[in-house]
């Protein structure tokens, strides 16, 4: 009995750490762009929870292949050669610990803050990306699907108001220039839904509904702080 309480002691904690630590299914290796299966695409016109993890995975998809495209097209060299360009790379909105969507620290309301101000700011970017002569279909896919999804997350978060993300102006010159800012924007949008759709997943699997509490309470305590 006592080794049997041991075994579920010890999976109520790896579970839990394997999600956010594990990649999510579909992505078989890192790099590869996530595979959608039917099941998912069924889910996509199903529950509220599910719709929203379904648009970060074909966003995250999305961004993956344009980003490839990009490089391929403007350094002429192989995607697995874009680590030998981080020091040039701009800096852009990025998930970190302190965010709160990593499992020691997390918080929902506080993750989907972050997500939220930072998909804000690459909407912005994104107009830039659209004027490089890129997959004009593939830009507006993501342009549009980025608004839904800010707006799925708008509705899961409280009613303070979101801290937004400063927007600098992205730096506009030489060929190279547009070029390397181009490719930061798209390879750091990349990163930034990997780990929103990490988040999105974990939410969904461990919080559930959980989280529509988590929402009322909050709401429910800005009301009564605002009637005293």
């Amino acid at each position: 009995m006592s080794s049997m309480k041991n075994l579920r002691l010890a999976l109520a904690v790896l579970l839990p750490l394997a999600a956010l630590s594990d990649p999510l299914p579909g992505y078989s290796a890192p790099g590869d762009p996530p595979e959608i299966s039917g099941e998912e695409l069924q889910d996509s016109n199903g529950p509220f929870e599910h719709k929203w993890l379904f648009i970060a995975r074909i966003l995250h998809r999305d961004v993956m292949k344009l980003r490839d495209e990009q490089f391929q097209r403007d350094f002429g060299e192989p995607s697995a050669n874009m680590t030998n360009y981080a020091s040039v790379r701009i800096k852009t909105p990025l998930i970190h610990p302190s965010d709160g969507c990593y499992l020691k620290n997390f918080g929902a309301q506080r993750c989907l803050r972050r997500i939220y101000a930072g998909l804000s700011t690459y909407r912005e970017y994104l107009s830039k990306v659209e004027r490089e002569n890129l997959t004009a279909a593939q830009v507006t896919d993501i342009k549009l699907r980025t608004t839904s999804l800010l707006n799925i997350i708008k509705e899961k978060v409280d009613d303070a108001p979101i801290q937004p993300h400063p927007i600098s102006e992205l730096p506009d010159g030489s060929a190279w220039t547009q070029r390397t800012v181009t490719h930061s924007v798209l390879y750091n949008l990349e990163v930034f839904l990997k780990e929103t759709t990490r988040a999105i997943n974990f939410i969904n699997k461990k919080l559930g509904n959980h989280i529509n509490k988590e929402i009322k309470e909050s709401k429910w305590s800005s009301e009564k702080h605002s009637h005293e």
